[in-house]
Formats: structure tokens, C-alpha cells, sequence
């Protein structure tokens, strides 16, 4: 099925007219009655009922319209943003990011897109999750990258990645050789958490956790000068946190993944936003979450089958 398929069937649609679809796309009727044939013959399955009277969409058709219109209009949108980088020479996208979108994928992404689009710069800032809802919905930021769940009428958003939740444990716990662990295993162990003025979401988040357990662990909560990572290293206790971790862990630490736990990240934007690199990022973004689900597939298929990797 191409795109010029779909534009027809689109114009037959919304026409439901042979006749004047043809004028409106500056062909004769035969070559459209055969190509609508062809896109049907193509899917196997009638789109139009007609007769010599009138012509009428079958549930199939109605189905195909509502995808079709979705397809055309981001086709539509990304030549024009596509159009708008190429004729300009410098541009700027602001973009607001959390830790825990750093520690996932968040650099791999922002490497390989200023690499593919050398003439955007992008200006990036650390901040909380609700600060960059905040900022992103009064135009000081174009992009937000943020883990969990964004719920705001006014914000457009995409999952992008999806992080394994685990644990950080010293290489000489008793856990730190299992594969996975579950969250109740936990339960004599001293957990780790940020104070909530320093990251609020992380620690909410942490903390629902922790309160769900049927026996609760100790608690340490970190001060200000003070590293999760070298924490648990030192033997402080251990730190609930993402696969993404192990880039900052020390040789003396171990992340082992906690069993079906894990921690969506987001990209998001105001739908009113008008940055023409805007589009851009977020189908570049989305693009590499299709590579990552592909990988992510292959390496869990891979374990099944206790065989290497070929991805």
C-alpha cells in the first residue's frame, strides 16, 4: 500500500464520487476505478458498496478513512517540518529532561540526533518532572523527557522508552548474583532514598513502593552531599533505581533487575507549540523507540532461548 493509494481512496471517501474524484485529482475515472480495485485487491477486502445510483463507505472503508486521514496528515506535517529545517541554517530546541530520563536513554538519543540534524542546537536543562510540565505548557521549553505518566489536557506525549526498575546492591550481597529479584526480597535490607526536596516524583514513587511491601524495610534517607551510588558501595544499604544506573555505578556495586517492575519515559510538548524542529525531534525520538523495541525483543527472545544475542 503506498501513499498515493491512500490519497485517492481518500478523495473517493470523502467525494463518494467517482466522477468528480477523478476531476478533484486531475486523472480520468478508469485509471481511479482501478487503482481503488488494486488498493482493495491489496487488502483483500471490499472499501465501497456501489451501485449505478450512489457510492457508500463499508465498515472496512470507514476504518481505512479514519487511519488514512491520521497517515496523510503526518506525512503532510513532516514534509513541511522537514521543508522549514532545510531552508534555515541555526535553530534552537529547548529541551527539559529528569535524572531518570538522563540515566535511560535520554544522551543516546540527543548524540545521534545532533549528529543526523547538525544545524539544531539544543539547549538542555536538568530539572524535575513538574517543573518541566510547568515550563513546557508557558513556552520556556519546547521538549520534556520525563519517566512515568503525564496527565494535563494541554500536553501531547509519546512513550519513548521503558526502563527495567531494579536494585543497586554491593557486589558482595547476598542477592547481587540473581538474575532478577522480587521487591519482597528486600524486606531486611536497608533502602536508600532521596530526600522528596531534592527529586519529589523519585521519591513518591519510591516510597508507594516501599509501602506496599507486607514487611517494610529500613530507611535511610540520603543528605545532601551525599552519593547513592558510594552509599551503596560503602555498605549503607542498598537503592531502588533503573537499569540505567549501572553507567554511574563503581565496580563495587550491582544493579540486578526487580521482576515485571518497570518505569515508562516520556517525551511531551504543548500541542500548541509551533518550533519547526519540534516534529522533527519527537518522529526522531519515536524512530529510535522502534529500534530500541526491536533490540529490547531480540535480546529477551535471545535469554528464552539461552543462545547470543544477534542484535
Amino acid at each position: 500500500m503506498d501513499v498515493g493509494k491512500l490519497k485517492a481512496f481518500i478523495v473517493v471517501a470523502e467525494e463518494l464520487n467517482f466522477r468528480r474524484s477523478a476531476e478533484i485529482l486531475g486523472m480520468s475515472q478508469p485509471p481511479l476505478t482501478r487503482l481503488i480495485a488494486s488498493l482493495e485487491h491489496e487488502l483483500d477486502t471490499k472499501l465501497f458498496e456501489r451501485t449505478t445510483r450512489r457510492v457508500r463507505l463499508t465498515g472496512a472503508g470507514v476504518l481505512l478513512l479514519r487511519e488514512a486521514r491520521e497517515i496523510a496528515s503526518a506525512i503532510s506535517r513532516i514534509e513541511s517540518d522537514v521543508r522549514a529545517v532545510g531552508k534555515k541554517t541555526t535553530g534552537v530546541l529547548k529541551i527539559g529532561f529528569s535524572r531518570a530520563a538522563f540515566m535511560a536513554r535520554f544522551p543516546a538519543v540527543i548524540d545521534e540526533f545532533q549528529v543526523r540534524f547538525p544545524k539544531i542546537t539544543l539547549d538542555l536543562r536538568e530539572k524535575t518532572s513538574k517543573e518541566i510540565v510547568k515550563l513546557v505548557k508557558n513556552g520556556c521549553l519546547d521538549v520534556g523527557f520525563v519517566e512515568g505518566v503525564i496527565s494535563d489536557p494541554e500536553i501531547e506525549s509519546h512513550e519513548v522508552d521503558s526502563e527495567n526498575l531494579g536494585v543497586l546492591l554491593h557486589k558482595k550481597h547476598p542477592l547481587s548474583t540473581r538474575k532478577e529479584i522480587q521487591l519482597s526480597d528486600l524486606k531486611d535490607d536497608t533502602i536508600i532514598l532521596h530526600h522528596r526536596g531534592e527529586v519529589e516524583e523519585w521519591h513518591d514513587r519510591v516510597a508507594r513502593l516501599i509501602k506496599g511491601m507486607s514487611r517494610r524495610p529500613k530507611i535511610y534517607v540520603k543528605g545532601d552531599g551525599e552519593c547513592c551510588p558510594i552509599l551503596v558501595a560503602t555498605g549503607r544499604g542498598v537503592a531502588l533505581t533503573i537499569a540505567g544506573s549501572q553507567n554511574i555505578a563503581s565496580h563495587h556495586t550491582r544493579f540486578v533487575p526487580i521482576r515485571d517492575m518497570f518505569l515508562p519515559v516520556r517525551v511531551f510538548w504543548k500541542g500548541e507549540n509551533e518550533n519547526p524542529y519540534l516534529r522533527t525531534f519527537v518522529s526522531f525520538a519515536m524512530e529510535k523507540r522502534s529500534v530500541l523495541s526491536r533490540k529490547t525483543e531480540c535480546l529477551v527472545l535471545s535469554k528464552e532461548k539461552g543462545v547470543e544475542p544477534d542484535c
